[in-house]
């Protein structure tokens, strides 16, 4: 719209004065415009006449004269005012005419629009404060920054050695099977069931933790539950050494159960299940001890499981493997989820979820293993990877992992359905596995 000053020299500056015109017009019908250059006519006014009279009532006795006379009162009543300003700004309202209050008009459509930019980002910038949070208390302050939710400004002698960021974490449980029949069986012998497991399972694991970079996130019971986090530069490669970290689990306890059966003491048996989550863990404070929240803490302890009724009533033929899943039959017609449905069997097995598995073919080179061994119901199909994994200097172990699908099942008597297109996966123990692999790559 121009800044109104009349000149019509060129095409665009007609245009601009014909809408500077339109929307003076639009102004003035609406009734307005004295009040717009009252608005800017009353500012010079503020310095002298600010705070003994209100400047929304100057503003209108600049156009009311019924508004006029009680300004007029107030500055005879005050005495130190004089109405000579507040009367030069009244002739200047009333002798305003066409180019000035085009002039103003163009004035205000700017303001106006200033106005309301500066409106929207106000609110934008109240919406941004509202979600800071100034933390005054010591504990939040540390639980903040334990959650990587806290960003500080310090001085520069107040910096201190940052952590690196945590990228990722996994979650090993091992879980004990039958550890209420254990401890009733102990204690019939007059044994201490704290010590059996103490020496036999957790002193043994608790050794293996330094070696491979891991930490005690809680014992639960018969279970204890490890945790390895995977930090902003480091050779990312902590679901590897989790495969690896459990599978020494399950070689100790296999260990010490051959010398409890020789002294006629029973046997342990786990069952391990091992989730990555591409994040890092949060954390609460229970007084002064921390406490992780994941889902992979509830996900493992799903890959951990063995149902019950499966344990006693699976028929491995011979089969090498320690992890199996089943789905029942007609799951798929219910409406529900299918993993409502779905039986586990882990007896002494290492069982990944599928983000551990696809972190694994990340971190190590997998290379396909074609060896005869048993399977279940002789259709199982399923395939044997093998890589190895560095644990320090020149030090490297081997791992085989097999991935199957799900079997779908009649519970009456588990007879194999359909083979569903579900998969699952497990880092192998047995050495019934391990001694072909090997014998096959010495041959190579």
């Amino acid at each position: 719209m121009g800044d109104g000053n009349g000149d019509e020299s060129t095409l665009q500056k007609r245009s601009q004065n014909k809408r500077l015109q339109a929307w003076a017009d639009l102004l003035e019908n609406q009734r307005l415009m004295d009040y717009v250059v009252a608005s800017y006519e009353v500012v010079p006014l503020l310095a002298e006449y600010s705070p003994y009279i209100n400047a929304q009532q100057l503003k209108n006795a600049l156009i009311s004269r019924e508004e006029r006379g009680r300004v007029e009162r107030l500055v005879e009543e005050n005495g130190k005012l004089a109405a000579r300003s507040l009367q030069t700004a009244v002739e200047k309202v009333a002798n305003s005419r066409g180019a000035d209050r085009a002039k103003m008009a163009a004035r205000f459509l700017g303001d106006l629009m200033r106005y309301h930019r500066d409106l929207r980002r106000l609110e934008v910038l109240n919406a941004a404060l509202d979600s800071v949070n100034l933390i005054g208390n010591e504990k939040m302050r540390e639980l903040s920054a334990m959650n990587s939710t806290l960003y500080e400004y310090l001085l520069q002698n107040e910096h201190r050695p940052a952590e690196e960021k945590i990228l990722r974490h996994v979650i090993v449980k091992a879980d004990v099977r039958d550890s209420s029949r254990l401890t009733r069986s102990l204690l019939e012998r007059g044994l201490n069931p704290a010590s059996y497991f103490s020496l036999n399972f957790y002193d043994p694991v608790n050794k293996l933790l330094a070696k491979y970079g891991a930490t005690k996130v809680f014992l639960e019971g018969d279970a204890i539950i490890l945790a390895l986090l995977e930090r902003q530069g480091e050779p990312g490669l902590a679901v590897s050494r989790a495969c690896v970290l459990a599978r020494e689990i399950i070689d100790i306890v296999r260990g010490y159960n051959q010398l409890l059966e020789r002294a006629g003491m029973p046997s342990l048996e786990l069952g391990i299940g091992i989730s990555c989550q591409e994040s890092a863990p949060m954390y609460l404070l229970d007084g002064e001890q921390r406490i992780m929240i994941s889902d992979a803490l509830n996900e493992s302890d799903r890959l951990a499981s063995c149902n019950k009724r499966m344990r006693r009533s699976i028929d491995r033929g011979g089969s090498p493997f320690n992890v199996y899943v089943f789905q029942t039959v007609g799951d798929a017609d219910i409406g529900e989820s299918p993993d409502d449905f779905i039986m586990n069997y882990n007896c002494n097995g290492i069982r990944l979820n599928e983000a551990a598995f696809r972190r694994l073919e990340q971190e190590i080179s997998l290379e396909p293993c074609l060896i005869e061994l048993p399977q279940l119901w002789g259709s199982e199909e399923f395939q044997l990877q093998a890589g190895l994994v560095p644990v320090g200097n020149d030090i490297f172990r081997k791992i085989v992992v097999r991935s199957s699908r799900v079997a779908q099942v009649d519970t009456r008597d588990f007879s194999l359905q359909r083979w569903t297109e579900r998969a699952y996966y497990e880092v192998c123990t047995n050495p019934a596995v391990y001694n072909p692999v090997e014998a096959k790559a010495a041959g190579a």
